[in-house]
């Protein structure tokens, strides 16, 4: 689903963004897997992926940006990972992603849910904890 929400630029986000820590976002994940290897995991998901560009990534904060291009230009965002312990120890996993263009045609939510998806299979099918 979409929600309106700022980016650290003040502009309006558009429409369009896509994250797993709003209500009726795409579910967000918590994993039993340690955070180094869930980590990891992802940054080589990200590495693997064709017109995908790493941007940012920083390990203490928990932090992954990539730019995601997609088969149109309409479909370019920019998807910002989260990887953090909760208070139980497990690794949790959010993301979000704005697009880049005017609208992106529900293409920042199937990244989303792709990776997710991706991770789940990854990691095996014990590594997820089911809400």
């Amino acid at each position: 689903m979409t929600t309106t929400s700022s980016n650290r630029a003040g502009r309006p986000a558009s429409p369009e963004t896509v994250d797993t820590r709003t209500s009726g976002g795409p579910e967000g994940r918590l994993y039993t897997a340690s955070f180094a290897v869930v980590w990891d995991q992802v940054l080589e998901q990200v590495r693997t992926r064709g017109k995908w560009e790493l941007v940012h990534h920083d390990e203490e904060l928990g932090l992954i940006t990539v730019r995601c291009r997609g088969f149109l230009s309409a479909g370019a965002s920019l998807l910002t990972v989260w990887v953090s312990l909760d208070d139980n120890g497990l690794t949790r996993l959010d993301l979000r992603s704005v697009p880049e263009t005017r609208r992106d045609m529900g293409s920042g939510e199937r990244r989303i849910r792709e990776l997710l998806g991706r991770l789940d299979r990854a990691l095996g099918a014990g590594a997820r904890v089911s809400p």
